[in-house]
């Protein structure tokens, strides 16, 4: 949240370790989450790559500009550390895990098994899905950005994000149907 960085000793000017810490416990989880859009990244991959874009936030803070929201510089960095690893490695092609949430209310046995079903076929479904695609798809749903947020941070026009996550729904739902019909 924004108000975690306006406001916030950061380091080098009389940082404190509580200001970090609260940094580290609302960003670290969000970067580790859009990292899952990127393939081939294991869970110790995402984990060392989310610390390493906390750390270097929260080291450039004074650098970034002010005028534009925090959360797309933050992203920004994430992508360009997952986008680093994985040339280190050519290793461009492998399904992530994306959109690991539970349910936030309590439900039946039925209501857990049914969501567990439901989130799976979606996990597939953007596994599928070509990487600018399930990029763009992991920042909307996962990390929760707008569009035009995640426009900037994918490399592309709001108008090209807005029509890519149009398509992108339309195949969730024939994909949908096919799955489990009307």
């Amino acid at each position: 949240m924004e108000s975690l960085i306006e406001g916030s000793p950061w380091a080098g000017e009389g940082a404190d370790d509580a200001g970090f810490e609260a940094f580290w416990r609302e960003w670290r989880p969000r970067a580790a989450a859009y990292a899952r859009a990127f393939g081939g990244l294991s869970a110790e991959d995402r984990e060392e790559l989310a610390a390493e874009a906390v750390t270097r936030a929260w080291l450039a803070e004074g650098r970034r500009d002010r005028n534009r929201p925090f959360a797309p510089w933050f992203f920004a960095i994430v992508r360009h550390l997952a986008l680093d690893t994985l040339r280190r490695r050519r290793e461009l092609s492998a399904s992530p895990e994306n959109f690991d949430r539970s349910a936030s209310h309590h439900e039946g046995p039925e209501g857990g098994a049914l969501r567990k079903e439901e989130a799976e076929f979606v996990r597939r479904f953007v596994a599928a899905l070509p990487e600018r695609d399930r990029e763009l798809s992991c920042l909307i749903y996962g990390a929760g950005l707008g569009i035009g947020e995640a426009a900037r941070i994918a490399g592309m026009p709001t108008g090209t994000a807005k029509w890519r996550l149009y398509e992108v729904r339309k195949a969730l739902r024939k994909a949908w149907e096919r799955e489990y019909g009307g």
